[in-house]
Parts: C-alpha cells; structure tokens; sequence
C-alpha cells in the first residue's frame, strides 16, 4: 500500500488527467456505438474509479495542496473540467430523454411520409417489433434508424433489433430461422416481412393493428382494366399496393353473381368498353340504394357513359375528349396534367395552404360537366377541373385546333359524390374521366397512384389512410468499409481529443516549469 501510495503521488496529475481522458472517451462511445452503451459507461466508470481512488489515497496531502496558491489554482482547473464532464452528462441525458432529430434532404429521406405518421399515431394498442439482422452489416444500421422513427411517433411501439445468433431463443420464439426479417406483433397477431422499406412495414403494422379488412371488387366481363394483370393495361399495381395496406381485392362477375356480394365495402368499374347489362346496372343500383360506395372511371366514346347514373348525381357527360392546350404532355393535347384540385377530404394532401403542390396524368379524358340543377339529396364536389382554355374534342385525329362551335372547359376530370338512402349510409361514389391514368404504365407518373389510391381510401371511409404514401426512393447513403470505419471513429473521437488534450498538458507544464 506505501508502494501504491507512492507512485500514484509520483504520477498524480498524470492519472488525474487520464481519469478525465477516460470520462472523455466513455461519453464519445456512448454517442458513437448506441449499440454498445455498456462500454462507454464502463470506460466512464473507469475514469472516475480512477478519480475516487486518488482522492482515497492522498486525501490529507491532497487537503495541504489546496490551501496553497497552486492548489486554489488547480481547484479551479479540476472543477472546469469536472464542469465540462458534467456537462457532457448533462447532455447525455437530455438526448436520451428528449430525442430529437432534424431531416434537412430535400426529400425529406429521413422522415416518415405523412401517410405513415397519420396510421402511426392513430394506434392505440400496443405494438412489439423484433428485427433479426446481422448487427455488423448496413442492413442493420438502416432497419434500426427507420423503426427508431415509428418508436418515436408512437411510445405505444416498441422496438428491438437483435442478432439470432447472439439470442437464439429470442429468434426460436418468433421461429426465425436467418436473418434479415422483422417481426410486428399486437394481440396476438404476428406480421413478418423482409427488409423492403417504410411501406412493408407501415402494411405490416396495419394487418396486426386493424380488426376489419375492407374489401374490393372490381367488376369483369366487360373489357374492363384487368384488377390483377401485370401488362401495360393491367391494374396489377394497384392491386399489390392496396393490398400492402390491408385491403383485401376481389374480381366481381355480375353474370353469374347476381348480386353485389355483401362484404364488398367499395366497387369498382374500371373503363368498361361494353355497356352493363339491364340486370346487372338493376344490381348495382340496388348495392348504391343501400348505402354502397362505386369507383367509376370512363372512357371517351365508344366506350359507354353511364348517362342514367351521372344524371341522378347532378353530372352529364358529352362525346370525345378533353383538350388542354395549357397544361399537357409533349404536344399531346389529350394527355393533360391536372393542377386544378379543388377541397376535398380526397384532395387535401396535394394542397397547401390551398395551392395545388402535385399532379395527376389524365390520359384521354371523357368530358364531363355539372349540371344546373343537381337533384335534391345530392352532394356533388368537383374534385379537379381544366382550366377554361381546355376545349371538347370530337375527333382525336391529327393535329387538333379548336373550332368555333366546340365546347369550352373548364370540364370536370373528377368528381365526388354522396346522396341520402333510405338506410342510415350515404352512397357515395366517385366519378373519373380517364381510367388509364392508374394502369402500371401510368401509375407512377407524377401523383396518379396516390390519388386513385385516396379515392379509394374515402370510399371505404377508412380516413387513416388519405395522406401522402411513402416513396419509392433508392437509399442515397455513404458505405464504409470496415476498416474505414474504425479509421473514422479513432480519428474523430480518440486521436483529435488526444491531441488537443495532449496540447494543453504541454502548454501547461511548460508554464509549470
């Protein structure tokens, strides 16, 4: 113990110094390996062990050196940099306890959409995530980084990101089997899905959260889109994106159906290219009678106009198509892209503060018009229009120039309706030009996918969902290699401390001597 006592006397600045450098480290870990919080509190325990067990072990010389100058000098040292330790504690804490982040990409890469932070915040039971990933790969990095967003939305989500190998009975639990997999669960319900990004997980997150799957038909045998194909023409897309979102999608076949079956929360008749038959618009209006809720989208002649219908919601449609000289694509004059969005629970999140901030292609769209006098129980809302300079074109053929006895726009591209039954439930229905616009050739062009999507959303008056959707981005990130990596940590948060603090002792002992 004299030894002991000796040479930590012989050495006491030094050690006192190293404690600090110690504390100093412990805290830049804590920053830099989130993972591995034992260590850096583990090195910041060291350092004041250190402190401790020198103050125990000269605690009388120590008392004699503060009465002296030097020592009131040296006090005063100790206590800034027992101040900045503190500090960083301080700081530590707060971050740990109020986390907050700040995403300045242009894209916003960093944020959860606004669609994902309305379904997020609107659970109110609680949610368990486990993700199995290899802690050492980028994969793990991007997983915990997005789940870390859906905890913060919501404290009632709680995540974990584990290595199987490292806890295999975890992984038994859940019966992962590898790695690269995140499992949601909540009541009993489990959702398992690989790494896709913020739209598999917002899906995952709605099938164990939700106790109703809304359920879609789209009417067949009519030359209709095809609801699952995958071509140029096929609603396949749409389909797949409905059904990350928990929508279950059927195809309809009013001939030997009959009926429009019960569980059928919204149908769909997407540019039918031969007129119903008299039995099956008898079905269909029966269905809309009882409160049902129809996506209809037209097509420009031959294609039928549904006439009887749009004439009960206060619209009347008219033969070609609409031109829009102002707002089109390539020269394309019937190929428009449509600002003029009107308010709307389906429109409001491509406005802001009442100003169109997005499109939609319209491809070939079928003139429509409001009546003067729309029927007593109806609500008819026009969703987007042209604008005035748009014209009705009866023949699409070479170069088009609007002639003097050619109706002007604006024209309705689409519109929602709601009429009062004699159930409890309003029909409501929405009303399209153009049914090209949310085939897989189109879909994601500008906002098309988003806004059929929200069409659909209101129809089944499932609100949670009418938002912006996340995007189809490629991540845009730095990879490190390994060695690069532990290159950067030691420089950043070992060696440029060191040397600072290495040249302050130097300045110091130079004065000292």
């Amino acid at each position: 113990m004299r030894r002991l006592r000796e040479v930590t006397k012989a050495n006491a600045m030094v050690l006192v110094m190293f404690g600090f450098v110690l504390c100093v480290v412990g805290l830049s870990l804590h920053f830099a390996r989130p993972d591995k919080k034992w260590l850096g509190s583990s090195v910041v325990g060291a350092g004041i062990f250190l402190w401790l067990a020198m103050i125990a072990l000269h605690w009388e010389s120590l008392l004699s050196y503060l009465l002296t100058r030097r020592g009131r000098l040296g006090t005063n040292a100790l206590l800034s940099c027992v101040f900045f330790v503190g500090a960083l504690v301080v700081l530590v804490y707060i971050s740990d306890r109020h986390n907050a982040s700040w995403d300045w990409t242009k894209t916003k890469r960093h944020t959860l959409s606004p669609q994902t932070l309305k379904i997020v915040r609107s659970i109110n039971k609680e949610v368990n995530v486990v993700a199995f990933y290899d802690l050492n790969t980028q994969e793990f990095v991007q997983v915990r980084d997005l789940l870390k967003r859906y905890e913060a939305a919501n404290p009632k989500i709680k995540v974990r990101v584990v290595d199987p190998i490292r806890e295999p009975a975890l992984a038994r639990q859940y019966e992962v089997t590898g790695t690269g997999v995140t499992v949601f669960e909540a009541d009993g319900r489990k959702e398992r899905v690989s790494f896709g990004g913020e739209k598999e997980f917002t899906g995952a997150l709605l099938k164990v959260t939700k106790d109703k799957k809304p359920t879609i038909y789209f009417l067949q045998g009519h030359g209709e889109h095809p609801y699952d194909g995958f071509g140029d023409e096929g609603y396949g897309m749409l389909k797949s994106g409905l059904e990350r979102l928990n929508y279950q999608v059927k195809a309809l076949k009013l001939l030997t159906e009959k009926t429009v079956p019960k569980d059928c929360d919204v149908l769909v008749i997407a540019g039918a290219q031969q007129d119903l038959l008299p039995q099956e618009k008898q079905a269909i209006k029966a269905y809309l009678d009882k409160g049902g809720r129809l996506l209809l989208m037209l097509e420009p002649d031959p294609a039928p106009g549904f006439s009887d219908w749009l004439n009960e919601w206060g619209l009347e449609t008219k033969v070609g198509a609409v031109v829009e000289p102002a707002n089109n694509i390539l020269g394309d004059a019937a190929a428009i892209f449509a600002f003029g969005f009107r308010p709307h629970d389906i429109t409001q999140p491509f406005q802001k503060a009442g100003q169109a901030t997005q499109a939609v292609l319209f491809v070939t769209a079928r003139p429509l018009k409001r009546k003067s006098n729309v029927p007593s129980g109806v609500t008819l809302t026009e969703l987007i229009e042209t604008s005035p300079s748009s014209w009705r074109e009866e023949k699409l053929q070479g170069a088009v120039q609007k002639e003097p006895n050619e109706e002007s726009g604006p024209f309705i591209l689409a519109a929602a309706v709601e009429k009062a039954t004699d159930s409890k439930r309003k029909m409501r229905a929405v009303v399209l030009a153009d049914s090209d616009f949310c085939t897989n050739r189109f879909i994601r062009n500008l906002s098309n996918g988003p806004f059929a999507a929200n069409c659909l959303h209101w129809l089944a008056e499932e609100d949670v969902l009418l938002d912006i959707p996340p995007k189809d981005e490629p991540p845009q990130r730095l990879f490190l290699s390994r060695e690069q990596a532990i290159f950067t940590f030691v420089w950043s948060v070992i060696v440029l401390p060191l040397t600072i603090l290495t040249s302050g002792l130097i300045v110091w002992w130079t004065r000292r001597s």
